[in-house]
């Protein structure tokens, strides 16, 4: 079991991210010890990691809870790699119309008059 403190120096993120996290039930309710502090298992020590993982690759709150309400921790593996998958796809089409952006923008400076 950890404190938040714990926790938050094992997974690398701000102890106010994960009391955020819980606020909007990206997370769900951490278990309290008998004096109301906030207790972590290796459970939620994961499912911590896997925000962060997601959250590291440019993955919006939104996107996350999306996706964290559909996987079953025992099978996080194939469901990450899932995810990942998808996520990849949906940033590819992002570099594709950023790119057609290029383009246009390459092809609007090719045309105007030479200010030196």
């Amino acid at each position: 079991m950890y404190t938040i403190q714990q926790a938050s120096l094992l997974i690398e993120i701000p102890a106010s991210s994960i009391r955020y996290y819980e606020k909007i039930d990206l997370i769900p309710p951490i278990k309290r010890n008998e004096q109301g502090h906030r207790i972590f298992d290796e459970q939620d020590i994961e499912l911590l990691k896997l925000i962060k993982c997601f959250r590291s690759l440019g993955m919006s709150i939104e996107g996350i809870k999306v996706n964290i309400s559909t996987l079953r921790l025992e099978q996080e593996e194939i469901n990450t790699q899932a995810i990942l998958i998808q996520h990849k796809k949906k940033l590819e089409e992002q570099i594709g119309v950023l790119n057609s952006f290029i383009s246009e923008i390459d092809q609007k400076i090719i045309k105007l008059p030479d200010t030196e």
